[in-house]
């Protein structure tokens, strides 16, 4: 089973990337006050983190439109480079407002939490995942 969502289209994702985006431009601004106040141009630092926060922004309308894939072949969920063995989970939380599945055990270098566009591709996953578990 194949899905796809995009940061965009999923209130929990879309959150997470916008506060990272926040805090990169933050950073920044917080540097560029302190090259001001040790000693530095103003002009040429206030350019310098305009660029920044411009590309930065740019940086974050691209990752939140680009679509992300999962798949689950067998009893592995795939994301990127992270794979997760279903049957070594020990539980999973659904949450139908944020359009989110957490699973409960998955491992350091595993996935932890599987977003969703649309709440068709979340019940297929629960039910799939009730079959694993052997819940049903």
């Amino acid at each position: 089973m194949i899905w796809t969502y995009r940061a965009l289209n999923n209130p929990a994702s879309r959150k997470k990337w916008i506060i990272f985006v926040f805090v990169i431009i933050l950073a920044g601004f917080g540097y560029t006050g302190y090259k001001i106040l040790s000693g530095g141009e103003i002009g040429k630092s206030l350019i310098v983190a305009a660029i920044f926060a411009l590309f930065v922004s740019l940086y974050a309308i691209i990752t939140l439109g680009k679509p992300r894939h999962y798949y689950i072949e067998g009893d592995y969920v795939y994301y990127r480079p992270f794979k997760t063995n279903l049957r070594e989970i020990e539980d999973f939380e659904v949450c139908e407002e944020k359009k989110l599945i957490k699973l409960k055990g998955a491992g350091i270098l595993s996935v932890r939490t599987l977003y969703f566009e649309n709440q068709d591709d979340m019940k297929q996953v629960v039910r799939k995942l009730n079959k694993i578990l052997g819940k049903i």
